[in-house]
């Protein structure tokens, strides 16, 4: 069954918060009350930087690209999101807070907005709801630690190598523009790079 056509009895937010935390959660009723069903259509942004923006997201199908914009103008991708992952400003969920990047849909989506101050309530009255905030807080810094590492210790075509072993189906749907952004390099220079790993992939293939 392809991604877009998983279907989650429990809604794609509740069943990912229960995997994460790794048990079945009380109250999801509560939860699944407060839950926007949101669409969005392929380059529609679905928060921007420096606004106020006190939610949750789930994707439920499609790609996201969350972006820093320069004062140039110029965009530079922090991460992608994917089917069954979950993204949010963490600095927008503080009193008072903004977003310090944007969210735009790269794909045609289908999202499960939440309310934090609803998952804040659940978190202060259950442990199973603590748990899994804390376990998703850990994953963001292991996705942030990573992403860090890559940028540090990896050149652009390792970074790309290290992408296709992780990610491929991220390879195959994301414009080569938005990689390139991820990546840290032009679109020229990834063009070059990935045109050198297809003929090493196709001489390993095609030996002699």
């Amino acid at each position: 069954m392809a991604l877009t056509e998983v279907k989650h009895p429990k809604g794609a937010a509740i069943s990912l918060f229960e995997r994460i935390a790794g048990q079945p959660l009380a109250n999801t009723e509560r939860l699944a009350e407060a839950i926007h069903v949101r669409p969005v259509k392929s380059g529609e942004t679905i928060f921007g930087q420096d606004e106020p923006h006190p939610y949750i997201y789930v994707i439920e199908t499609g790609l996201v690209k969350l972006t820093y914009l320069r004062a140039d103008g110029e965009e530079w991708i922090k991460s992608f999101a994917t089917e069954g992952r979950f993204f949010a400003s963490l600095s927008a969920l503080l009193p008072m807070g903004r977003a310090t990047f944007s969210a735009v849909a790269i794909e045609a989506c289908r999202l499960e907005r939440i309310p934090f101050a609803t998952l804040q309530a659940l978190v202060d009255t259950d442990l199973g709801w603590s748990r899994m905030l804390r376990n998703a807080l850990m994953i963001l810094a292991e996705r942030k630690e990573r992403r860090e590492r890559q940028f540090l210790t990896l050149d652009p075509e390792e970074r790309y190598r290290s992408l296709i072993a992780e990610e491929p189906d991220l390879v195959l749907r994301a414009p080569q523009k938005d990689l390139a952004g991820y990546l840290g390099i032009t679109p020229v220079g990834l063009s070059r790079i990935a045109k050198r790993v297809r003929a090493e992939a196709h001489t390993r293939l095609n030996p002699g």
